[in-house]
């Protein structure tokens, strides 16, 4: 064991270093060695006891503390999640809510979409099938733990298709009404 001290007279500093190396010593290491034991047996069941129900409180409130913090927590779509257009319409995007442990994190959202887009920032198609707009979160929760992505389908039609299906749902109205009278 070596102990290395140095005084300045002028400075009034002083600097200690230790340099312990306990298997130098075999007599010192085997005595710290017993006092660490009998230290461990003084501390007895008593402590150990505390020691654990500690930590079961601190694991209980940990849960319950994490579940009332994330009670409010989302990652909806705002509006309908399938529209049918004609292809002379616009989409204007609702876009997503998004909530991740209590704070609204709906401005960390990538949009990726297959609709071409204005510069008023509203979509539209140039030909008849159907588009989606996904939405994907970058952050801990929705996005690194779960991966969640939201997905909004939009089908742009002709006018004349839009024309029939329209069609179609009134005669499926005006015959529930004659059914009901």
């Amino acid at each position: 064991m070596a102990t290395k001290r140095t005084v300045s007279k002028t400075s009034h500093k002083a600097t200690v270093d230790f340099d312990w190396d306990v298997g130098s010593n075999k007599k010192t290491s085997k005595r710290s060695k017993k006092k660490a034991q009998k230290q461990i047996k003084k501390l007895g069941a008593g402590v150990i006891i505390t020691a654990v129900l500690l930590l079961i409180v601190g694991v209980v409130g940990g849960y319950f503390g994490v579940k009332v913090m994330t009670k409010d927590d989302c990652f909806t779509l705002i509006g309908k999640d399938e529209l049918t257009l004609t292809l002379d319409e616009t989409y204007t995007d609702e876009g997503v809510k998004v909530i991740a442990f209590g704070k609204d994190d709906s401005d960390k959202v990538e949009i990726e979409t297959n609709l071409k887009k204005n510069e008023d920032g509203t979509y539209y198609a140039e030909e008849a099938a159907t588009y989606y707009i996904t939405y994907t979160v970058n952050d801990f929760k929705y996005g690194t733990l779960f991966k969640i992505q939201k997905i909004r389908l939009i089908t742009f039609v002709e006018e004349s298709e839009t024309d029939e299906k329209n069609s179609a749902i009134e005669q499926e109205g005006t015959q529930e009404e004659v059914v009901n009278e």
